[in-house]
């Protein structure tokens, strides 16, 4: 009986951690939600994002009257629709299910504190809203992340190719381009467009000659839509020697405003450098973007009309044409 009473007592006290147990982690896992956000914080109240990567860049990207700009770069226009995107990416970041809670995980997976890819801090004004480390990845556009002064560390759906910490890639690399239509004429090396009539033509045609008109804008266009590589700072150095320009050209607008750019190239470069006269900035420009400026040749914009190229095939040598009758018998013997 005593054995019995003894087993009985075992059992019933196990039943109890039993229980005390699996209260315990109904409570855990009530206390988690899958769907919960990774950052608890409304993106509309965001207005700087500080960007620092594990081998030691850094950008910082500040809404001012709310325009998006760059502090380190005298306060340069930013991509506003790619800061407004990387805002929203992280604030709809969801939790799921942490995949690893242990201090040597954090730094295996670096999201440790001082140790990471990415460390991003989203704050108003002074105050700090929110950070997140941002480390390895374990697939396809899917990163670790760890939020400060937490042990859980998630697999979010996310890249630290949206978070890069260079001005360059953060910058409003159309901050040169205009709407082409209010281009009202374009001064080139031996080549002129302006509107007539609400068609673009190429300026002191010859006779028999007109614009091709798909070219002529296809030209303008590629104006309209000039795009940097990066900015250089507003210094002039002679490296840029923009004392020796490959390109001068210029661009009337609808409103009157006149704006000149000058083309240089520093020696050996795979680049050139542009200054236009609407920024204080030069500005480092792809080959791509220049070249088709620097080749475009009259020829190209300019052919003969359809009546003058007809004449000539009729008449191949440009000699007059006899329209004089013969007369009867002319010839015979």
């Amino acid at each position: 009986m005593r054995r019995s009473m003894v087993i009985l007592g075992a059992l019933l006290a196990l039943q109890v951690v039993l229980a005390v147990s699996l209260n315990l982690g109904r409570d855990s896992y009530r206390a988690f939600e899958p769907e919960e956000k990774l950052l608890a914080l409304d993106a509309g109240r965001v207005d700087g994002i500080r960007i620092v990567a594990g081998d030691g860049g850094e950008v910082l990207l500040e809404k001012r009257d709310g325009q998006w700009r760059l502090p380190g770069l005298s306060g340069f226009p930013a991509d506003q629709a790619a800061a407004e995107r990387l805002v929203e990416r992280l604030t709809a970041l969801d939790k799921g299910w942490p995949v690893a809670t242990t201090g040597s995980a954090s730094r295996r997976f670096k999201v440790a504190d001082g140790a990471f890819e990415r460390k991003l801090t989203l704050a108003k004004g002074d105050e700090t809203l929110a950070v997140l480390f941002v480390g390895t990845s374990p697939g396809f556009r899917k990163v670790h992340v760890r939020v400060p002064g937490e042990e859980s560390i998630y697999a979010v759906e996310f890249s630290a190719f949206e978070a890069n910490a260079e001005a360059d890639d953060w910058i409003d690399k159309g901050v040169l381009s205009q709407p082409s239509d209010d281009i009202q004429r374009v001064d080139l090396p031996g080549l002129s467009l302006s509107r007539e009539d609400g068609r673009l033509v190429v300026t002191e045609l010859m006779e028999g000659e007109e614009t091709i008109e798909d070219e002529a804008r296809r030209l303008l266009d590629r104006i309209a839509g000039l795009r940097v590589r990066s900015v250089l700072g507003t210094e002039q150095k002679p490296e840029y020697r923009q004392d020796q320009p490959l390109l001068r050209y210029s661009v009337a607008l609808e409103s009157g405003v006149q704006r000149e750019y000058v083309v240089s190239k520093p020696e050996d470069a795979d680049y050139y450098v542009l200054k236009a006269s609407q920024r204080d900035e030069y500005f480092k420009m792809d080959t791509w973007a220049v070249d088709p400026l620097r080749e475009v040749l009259r020829t190209t914009l300019v052919r003969q009309t359809a009546a003058d190229t007809a004449s000539a095939k009729e008449n191949p040598t440009g000699e007059a044409a006899d329209e004089s009758p013969a007369e009867p018998g002319a010839g015979a013997s």
